[in-house]
């Protein structure tokens, strides 16, 4: 079973190793209990939770910190790993293409596992990795196809069955996204990732009631699936429950606090709500900007987030040319998200800010704050 991890610097304080991801080296020996396991018993990816010393708990055992390598260091480590080992190790490509996609390289990943699925073709893990790479460069029928591979080999693998749901959805296949999703609940009910899937799932086909029963599933599974309070997050935004969305995405950064999908979530519910009393345009583009940076400028949705934090604050030169890069990166673009960046470019272009149409049953706006009662 391949696995992985992702790390601060060695000298990096206890409290800048939560929530990191990190990559093994071939010499890991993760403990458990008395128990010494190997490298490849951790599971791919995964998070640092704990703290003890040396010693970080990722979920499922404990490993040492100079057994563990930063996304920055993992492409030359496996490089240079591959060199000692010979090219004919097909786990050291798999590895390599992993370090490559967490750094968002998806064309290096998809040329890594290409080579590891040429050298170990029953491989069942490697069509699932060259799946994922192949979605991410959104070239969807390939990737269903990989996965479709991957499940022929091993059909128990409910992680694959949820990313072909997801490709499904990507594909505009709604109905048979919601198929796949409810064999892998039938077979395991409490399967958090299934319920999240479900939910954009639901989200992507207007159905929002649905989505929030889904989402609410996975996070009462796993109070600690930072992707599903992002998700419901957005379902909130959308139903106009704004406190309640913000507090979704705070709790989302603060058990994944290098991800960049609640930044991004939180500064557009500052730089686009239809509560005036809500809008903070510094402080949207803030996050907008670190959602940037922690996506590595490659996530549309977080540059168009940042173009309408930059319109919030007059300026709209700059807003045109975000909310231009945001357009030129999302294809192929769902209708729904075309219509959208064409009305926000309106917008900027009439020297006007991008808001939120208020929903037909939104909440009301916070009561004013009187002064005499603090």
């Amino acid at each position: 079973m391949l696995a992985l991890l992702l790390t601060a610097p060695a000298a990096a304080a206890d409290d800048d190793w939560i929530g990191a991801q990190v990559l093994p080296k071939e010499t890991a020996r993760p403990r458990l209990d008395k128990q010494v396991l190997k490298w490849n018993d951790l599971p791919l990816p995964c998070t640092v939770e704990q703290v003890q010393g040396d010693w970080l708990w990722v979920k499922t055992a404990w490993v040492l910190k100079s057994d563990v390598l930063t996304l920055d260091q993992a492409p030359a480590y496996y490089t240079e790993l591959m060199k000692r080992v010979g090219e004919g190790k097909s786990v050291v490509y798999a590895l390599r293409g992993i370090s490559w996609l967490l750094n968002q390289e998806y064309v290096n990943a998809s040329r890594d596992f290409d080579e590891a699925v040429r050298l170990e073709p029953g491989n069942a893990s490697y069509h699932h990795l060259r799946g994922k790479s192949l979605y991410l460069l959104h070239k969807y029928d390939d990737a269903l196809a990989e996965f479709n591979e991957s499940i022929r080999l091993a059909p128990s693998n409910l992680v694959v069955h949820n990313d072909r749901a997801v490709t499904w959805n990507a594909l505009g296949e709604h109905q048979r996204a919601n198929q796949e999703l409810r064999d892998v609940l039938r077979t395991d009910p409490n399967n958090a990732l299934a319920y999240s899937n479900l939910g954009a799932n639901w989200y992507d086909q207007g159905e929002d009631d649905k989505a929030l029963d889904a989402l609410n599933n996975a996070i009462r599974l796993d109070p600690k699936f930072a992707g599903a309070y992002c998700n419901r997050g957005r379902v909130l935004t959308k139903k106009g429950d704004y406190p309640t969305a913000v507090d979704d995405f705070q709790k989302a950064m603060k058990l994944a606090p290098r991800e960049w999908y609640s930044y991004h979530g939180w500064a557009r519910v500052l730089a686009t709500a239809h509560w005036p009393q809500l809008r903070d345009g510094p402080r949207a583009k803030q996050l907008a900007e670190r959602s940037c940076e922690l996506s590595r400028w490659n996530e549309w949705h977080a540059i168009a987030t940042l173009a309408a934090a930059e319109a919030e604050l007059g300026n709209y030169e700059t807003a045109m040319k975000l909310q231009t890069k945001a357009m030129a990166m999302s294809q192929p673009a769902k209708e729904r998200d075309q219509l959208e960046n064409e009305k926000r470019m309106a917008c900027y272009k009439a020297g006007k800010a991008y808001y939120d149409d208020a929903p037909a049953e939104a909440p009301g706006p916070p009561e004013p704050v009187d002064a005499s009662t603090k």
